[in-house]
């Protein structure tokens, strides 16, 4: 579920004592100015896997919430497996622990996605299925260096992305990844969420994943259509154009071609119900709200 965080101090006068106590942190990186050895900013060290990074006007605790978690239990620093509620609780229990005054550290950043598996390469999906999102195109469109593939849609707020999670860690194992990273707090504070600690609330992490199925229910995802006999050409044509974002893209000048728009979409998607084109995108949503609720649980 959570995967990569970002906590900002806007006081930082307490923690920054008890981050450069040697006590509490044996090893802390400055920078030192070589001709008159005076001590500048930034002051980096870490809790784990965590990075912490001070500066004149704030500290900064970042990094990926699964990641540590595997490492602190000699997983590897992967995020490819199950990261369950009570491991995501226990995760936040000792950075409590090791970091004090974590409830006044800011979220500012924020990613959360679900791992599903599929009987196929996610690939498959990924480069062939997923056209649009809200009728617009991937802004990244990765290879991994033939890794596997990787779609990104950004927002002004956040991110969608889709990739092949298999490739990426040459998995056995067929699996997908769809996240939403929520590039500030404008975008995550809705969900009840202010501070890490927030994140150990049910209702919070189900009104993220509410959130995510909102996204992908904009998601234009199609059975592959084009060597189906049992389809027509004219259709084929037709989801052809509705399938393209320049198409959408042209709709948009005027009020007369948004109402067009409008009723163009609702067109489109009785076609894809008419022909039977919506099975890849009803088992992806059936899988993804069996994960969820299998996470959660746990």
């Amino acid at each position: 579920m959570i995967d990569f965080i970002r906590m900002n101090y806007k006081d930082k006068s307490e923690v920054e004592s008890f981050i450069c106590d040697s006590k509490n942190f044996e090893e802390l990186r400055v920078v030192l100015e070589k001709h008159s050895g005076e001590i500048e900013y930034p002051y980096k060290t870490n809790f784990g896997s965590m990075e912490i990074n001070i500066t004149e006007k704030n500290i900064r605790v970042m990094n990926s919430l699964h990641k540590f978690y595997n490492q602190n239990n000699k997983k590897g620093y992967r995020n490819h497996n199950d990261f369950t509620y009570s491991q995501l609780t226990e995760t936040i229990s000792l950075l409590n622990n090791g970091i004090i005054k974590l409830e006044k550290a800011r979220l500012s950043k924020l990613e959360f996605g679900l791992n599903i598996e599929l009987d196929f390469p996610a690939e498959f999906i990924v480069r062939e299925n997923i056209m649009m999102h809200k009728y617009q195109t991937h802004n990244h469109n990765k290879k991994f260096e033939g890794k596997g593939e990787f779609k990104q849609f950004d927002r002004s707020i956040y991110d969608f992305k889709i990739y092949d999670k298999a490739k990426q860690y040459s998995l056995s194992n067929n699996v997908l990844r769809i996240e939403i990273k929520h590039k500030c707090s404008k975008s995550i504070n809705p969900h009840g969420i202010f501070n890490i600690n927030d994140l150990t609330s049910k209702d919070s992490l189900q009104s993220l994943f509410e959130n995510l199925m909102i996204r992908f229910e904009e998601l234009t995802i199609i059975d592959n259509y084009k060597n189906n006999s049992a389809i027509s050409e004219e259709v084929k044509k037709k989801i052809g154009v509705y399938t393209s974002y320049n198409h959408w893209e042209s709709l948009k000048s005027s009020s007369n071609l948004r109402n067009k728009a409008s009723k163009q979409k609702k067109e489109f998607n009785q076609l894809l119900v008419n022909n039977n084109l919506l099975k890849t995108k009803n088992m992806l949503r059936s899988k993804l709200t069996s994960k969820f609720q299998q996470l959660i649980n746990n």
